[in-house]
Order: structure tokens, then C-alpha cells, then sequence
């Protein structure tokens, strides 16, 4: 009778050590992400990561968007299209593809948002941005070091 009780102590403890172990996995899953790729007007680049350094990630944290990083390329690859006197990159990041729907939905709502940027964008004469890509993104493997928020 011993010999089963200990084995239940055993199974009992070994299966909620496999659940907190899940779950500490689960909290240091990787994510989803956003590679944005902006082609700017001539001479506007500058200006286009001033406002993003300035108001637009302010706006993205606000609403639980993580800021991984705001990029100048120092070269040019006429190949990929970046010519790195008008080209600026970002990295957004997000708990998952749902999370970000929501938190960029929310983020393109904000008020500040749309007295920022869409106004600007809006005007020929002012707007910065002449083509945006994006692209969607998750980690290949456990070796990315970036912590989402949840």
C-alpha cells in the first residue's frame, strides 16, 4: 500500500512540475512581428524617424505595441529596393498575430495617431512617407532574445 501511495506522490508531483514548466514556456514564447520598410520623400527620412522617435512609438507603447527598434541603413541594395539615403526600417512587436490586430486597431484609433500622422500623410505638400512595406514575421527558434509584452 505504501509503495502506491508514494507512487501517486511521485506522479502527482512530477505532472505539476510538466504544468509549471508549460507554462514558463508559454510566457517566453516568441512572438509575432512586424518588419516595416518605409520609402520616404526625397530628403524627408530624417524627419520621417524624428516623428516616429518623437510621437508615433510613444502612440505604439501606449497601447502595449513593443518598440523593438528603429533602423537607418548605412548602404544601399538597389536589389531589395533600399537606397539608404530615404529608406527607414522598424521592427514592431506583439504577443501574437491577434494581439497585434487588436493593439494596432487600437493605436490607429488614438487621436494623437491621427493628428500626427494621418493629417500629415494626408497633405501632399507635407507628407513624408512616399510607400510603405510590411512584412509578417515570427522566430524561427528559441534563440530570439526580444521580450514581448503580454
Amino acid at each position: 500500500m505504501l509503495k502506491w501511495k508514494l507512487a501517486a506522490l511521485v506522479g502527482l508531483t512530477t505532472g505539476a512540475a510538466g504544468v509549471a514548466w508549460g507554462q514558463a514556456q508559454g510566457e517566453r514564447a516568441p512572438g509575432f512581428y512586424e518588419l516595416r520598410i518605409y520609402k520616404a520623400q526625397p530628403g524627408k527620412r530624417d524627419a520621417l524617424a524624428a516623428r516616429f522617435a518623437s510621437r508615433t512609438a510613444g502612440t505604439y507603447a501606449r497601447h502595449g505595441i513593443t518598440n523593438v527598434g528603429y533602423f537607418i541603413p548605412q548602404e544601399t541594395d538597389k536589389e531589395l529596393g533600399i537606397d539608404a539615403d530615404d529608406t527607414f526600417i522598424y521592427i514592431r512587436g506583439y504577443p501574437s498575430k491577434a494581439e497585434r490586430d487588436t493593439r494596432l486597431k487600437a493605436a490607429h484609433d488614438d487621436p494623437e495617431l491621427a493628428e500626427v500622422v494621418l493629417k500629415q500623410e494626408r497633405d501632399p505638400n507635407n507628407r513624408l512617407i512616399v510607400k510603405a512595406h510590411n512584412i509578417d514575421m515570427v522566430p524561427s527558434g528559441p534563440q530570439t532574445a526580444i521580450a514581448i509584452r503580454p
